[in-house]
């Protein structure tokens, strides 16, 4: 299992990381779905078809971090706030039903963590699924729908993509789309 998880350190002052599993064939959304907006899982499950990269993750997870330090939280939690910082719309129902899981087999699944906290250890083993490397991401990757959810109908084909969605994630709060 930890040969698949993918860890990325936040902000040094926040001493929290952000691990990320990739699951397909996933047989439990519903229950997973039902655990987060619950609050019995401390994470959030995104969908992988609109992820080009980890560090459009690790961005949004690091301005969900910050935001939750200082108190500035848009949304109710900080795993929700993640998602909310993927999209580029404001509105946060929006946000949430666009990068949330929905009936697809394959997730995303991403916990903020402190060295001394495992819980994403026996929240990963509730998966009913096959666990994947994120080295395999590209293959869940829809470029068509990530064009579309970031609005790059008119990119060209040697733009870097990436730069400009983590552009557009940074910049959200001062430029609408």
């Amino acid at each position: 299992m930890s040969d698949y998880q993918y860890t990325s350190y936040l902000d040094p002052e926040l001493k929290t990381s952000l691990k990320i599993f990739l699951f397909k064939n996933v047989n439990n959304v519903d229950d997973i779905r039902k655990n987060i907006i619950g609050g019995v899982w401390k994470c959030a499950a995104i969908k992988p078809s609109l992820v080009l990269d980890p560090f459009q993750v690790i961005v949004a997870a690091n301005r969900a971090a910050i935001a939750e330090k200082f108190g500035n939280m848009i949304t109710k939690t900080v795993h929700s706030e993640i998602i909310y910082n993927l999209s580029i719309s404001k509105n946060i129902s929006q946000s949430l039903k666009k990068f949330g899981i929905d009936q697809d087999e394959s997730l995303l699944l991403c916990f903020l963590s402190t060295d001394d906290d495992n819980e994403f250890e026996s929240v990963v083993k509730q998966v009913d699924g096959e666990q994947c490397p994120l080295t395999e991401l590209s293959r869940y990757t829809d470029i068509k729908q990530v064009k579309d959810v970031y609005k790059l109908g008119s990119v060209g084909k040697d733009t870097d993509l990436l730069d400009i969605i983590v552009s557009r994630i940074v910049t959200k709060n001062f430029v609408t789309f």
